[in-house]
C-alpha cells in the first residue's frame, strides 16, 4: 500500500524539524552579502547583457585587450543573481535528500546532515555550478529510483515500491533533456554521462535487467552534450581547459596542500566526514556486505578523489556524502534501536547546531560569508564610481582578482588587462607577461611602455608574492599617484598633464600606507 507523498515526506514533527534546520542552516551560509572586487559574478552578469547584442562573447576572449581574439570557450553562458542561486541551491539539497530518502529515515539523515551541512558552506558565492549541484543531484536520484524500482533488499525505510518500474524507467528520459541544460551551464556536465556510467557498470556486475535500458539513456545523454553553441568542443573541453591554465587557483589545490597554507575548518571537517564513509563502508562489509550497492560505492569513491585533489569539490562531495552515507548507516543500524528517539535526537542536535551557528556568527569563518544579507557588500562599488566620477581613462593595468569587478563596471568603457578566468588567457601571458611585470621592473617597464598604462586598479588583498611586490613598488615610484583606496581597491593614476587636476584633488601621502 503506497503511503501517501506528504505523510512520507514529513512523517512527524521531529522529521519536520530536521527538515526545516537543514533548509535553515544551508540557508544561512547562502544568504550573505556579496564582494563583487573578487567574485566572478559582475562577469556572468555583464555575459548575459552583452550576448544579447554579440555572441562572439561566447568563443573569444571578449573583455580583454591584451588577449582580446584568444579563443576560449564561455562554458557558463547560461549561469548568474542572488535570489535565483539560492534557490537552485536549495533545490540541488532537496534533490540529494530525496534520494537519501530512498533509503534511510528521517533520523539517519539528521545525524549525517550534522557532518555534511557544512561542507556545504565551501561554495557558497554566486557561481554557476549551483547548476552542476541540481543537475548532479536530479541524476542521482532519478538514477536511483530506477535502480530501486526492481528492489534490491533495502532498508525498511527504503521506498522503492512507490515508483513502479514503468514509471522509473520513463524517468530516466528526463537525464538526456537534463544534460541539454547542464552542458550549457557549467563546464561539471561531464558529471552526467560519468553518474549513469556507475549504473552501468553496477548492472553489468549484478544487475543485467537494467543494462540495456541505461545504455540507451547513456547514449542519449552523451549526444546531449554536444547540444550547444560548441558542439563537440564542449566535451573535449572537459578534457583539455587544465591544458592551458598558466594561474594557480586556491580552489583548484589539493586538500593537503591548502591545509599546509592553513584554511577554511571544512578541510578537517572533510576528513573526517571522508573517514566516516570508509568506517562505514567497512562495517558493512564485515557484517552486511550484499546491503552494498556498487554504485553507490563508484560515485562515492570518485567524489572523494574530486574532493581530496581540489577543495572546490568539497561542496559537491558533501551534497553526494548525504544520501550515500546515509544509506550505509540504515544498512548498519540495528533493528533493535529506537528510531522515534534516534529522530527526536537528530532534530534536537540539528536545530542546536543551526542555533550555535546563529548566535555565535560561526558562519563568518567559512569562505565567502562576511555579512548577512542580499545584495553586494556596501561600499561595494565605490572604486568604480571613484572611476567614473572624475573620468579616469584607460589603458589600465588591473591584477586578476579584480577583473570581473571591472568588467561589470566599467564595460565597455574599460576592456581590462586580464580578468579571473586562467583558461582564457594563454600560459605563456600569465607566465612571462601577467606575473614577471609585478615581480620585475624591467618587464613592467616594456609592458608599460608597450600599453601606456594611465591607470592601476587593484584589489590589493591579492595575497601573491608578485602581487605585494608589485603594490610595494609602485608605492615608492615617483611616476604614479594613489588617488583612491578602500578597504579592498586601490587606485594608482600615471603622472602626467592629463591627471594632473585629478592627482591633486586626490592624492593620498605615502605616509598613510603600512609597507612592509
Amino acid at each position: 500500500m503506497r503511503r501517501p507523498f506528504f505523510t512520507f515526506l514529513f512523517g512527524n514533527l521531529p522529521a519536520l524539524v530536521i527538515i526545516v534546520s537543514m533548509v535553515l542552516l544551508y540557508g544561512l551560509f547562502l544568504t550573505h552579502k556579496i564582494d563583487l572586487v573578487t567574485a566572478d559574478l559582475g562577469r556572468h552578469i555583464k555575459n548575459g547583457e552583452v550576448l544579447l547584442d554579440d555572441t562572439s562573447v561566447l568563443e573569444r576572449n571578449f573583455y580583454s585587450y591584451t588577449q582580446p581574439d584568444f579563443e576560449v570557450l564561455n562554458h557558463h553562458w547560461g549561469g548568474g543573481a542572488q535570489v535565483l542561486f539560492i534557490v537552485i541551491s536549495l533545490a540541488a539539497l532537496a534533490a540529494f535528500i530525496g534520494a537519501a530518502r530512498l533509503y534511510a529515515g528521517w533520523d539517519t539523515i539528521g545525524f549525517v546532515a550534522l557532518v555534511a551541512l557544512p561542507l556545504l558552506a565551501e561554495r557558497t558565492e554566486i557561481r554557476p555550478e549551483a547548476l552542476s549541484y541540481l543537475f548532479a543531484g536530479l541524476f542521482f536520484l532519478i538514477l536511483c529510483i530506477y535502480r530501486e524500482s526492481f528492489g534490491s533488499g533495502a532498508t525498511s525505510h527504503a521506498l522503492p515500491r512507490t515508483y513502479d518500474r514503468a514509471y522509473a524507467a520513463k524517468l530516466l528520459w528526463l537525464l538526456p533533456l537534463i544534460e541539454i541544460f547542464w552542458v550549457n551551464s557549467h563546464i561539471y556536465f561531464i558529471l552526467g554521462p560519468l553518474l549513469i556510467g556507475a549504473f552501468i557498470a553496477e548492472s553489468l556486475i549484478s544487475r543485467r535487467s537494467q543494462l540495456k535500458r541505461l545504455l540507451l539513456v547513456f547514449t542519449a545523454t552523451v549526444v546531449a552534450t554536444i547540444v550547444s553553441p560548441f558542439g563537440y568542443r564542449s566535451l573535449m573541453e572537459t578534457v583539455t581547459i587544465f591544458q592551458n591554465y598558466g594561474y594557480r587557483l586556491a580552489e583548484n589545490q589539493s586538500v593537503v596542500f591548502m591545509q599546509r597554507l592553513g584554511g577554511s575548518p571544512n578541510l578537517v571537517l572533510f576528513e573526517l566526514a571522508f573517514g566516516l564513509l570508509i568506517i562505514v563502508v567497512a562495517i558493512i562489509m564485515f557484517r552486511n556486505r550484499k546491503s552494498l550497492r556498487p554504485a553507490h560505492l563508484f560515485v562515492g569513491f570518485g567524489l572523494s578523489v574530486m574532493a581530496w585533489l581540489a577543495i572546490r569539490n568539497i561542496s559537491l562531495f558533501g551534497l553526494f556524502f548525504i544520501p550515500l552515507t546515509a544509506s550505509l548507516v540504515e544498512s548498519a543500524t540495528p533493528a533493535t534501536v529506537d528510531r522515534r528517539l534516534a529522530s527526536r535526537w537528530a532534530a534536537s542536535l540539528l536545530a542546536a547546531l543551526l542555533v550555535i551557528f546563529v548566535l555565535f556568527g560561526l558562519q563568518r569563518y567559512f569562505p565567502y560569508w562576511r555579512q548577512f544579507g542580499i545584495g553586494p557588500e556596501k561600499g561595494n562599488s565605490r572604486a568604480a564610481e571613484f572611476i567614473l566620477a572624475n573620468d579616469i581613462n584607460g589603458p589600465i593595468f588591473n591584477n586578476y582578482d579584480i577583473g570581473g569587478y571591472l568588467i561589470y563596471h566599467l564595460y565597455p568603457n574599460f576592456p581590462v588587462f586580464v580578468d579571473n578566468r586562467p583558461e582564457a588567457y594563454p600560459v605563456s601571458f600569465f607566465q612571462d607577461v601577467y606575473i614577471l611585470m609585478q615581480e620585475d621592473e624591467r618587464v613592467w617597464r616594456q609592458q608599460l611602455e608597450k600599453h601606456g598604462f594611465n591607470s592601476i586598479i587593484f584589489a590589493h588583498r591579492d595575497a601573491t608574492p608578485w602581487g605585494q611586490t608589485f603594490l610595494r613598488s609602485r608605492i615608492f615610484d615617483p611616476s604614479w599617484a594613489p588617488v583612491f583606496a578602500d578597504d579592498r581597491v586601490i587606485v594608482f593614476l600615471r603622472r602626467s598633464p592629463d591627471n594632473e587636476s585629478t592627482i591633486r584633488r586626490f592624492e593620498i601621502p605615502r605616509s598613510n600606507f603600512l609597507v612592509r
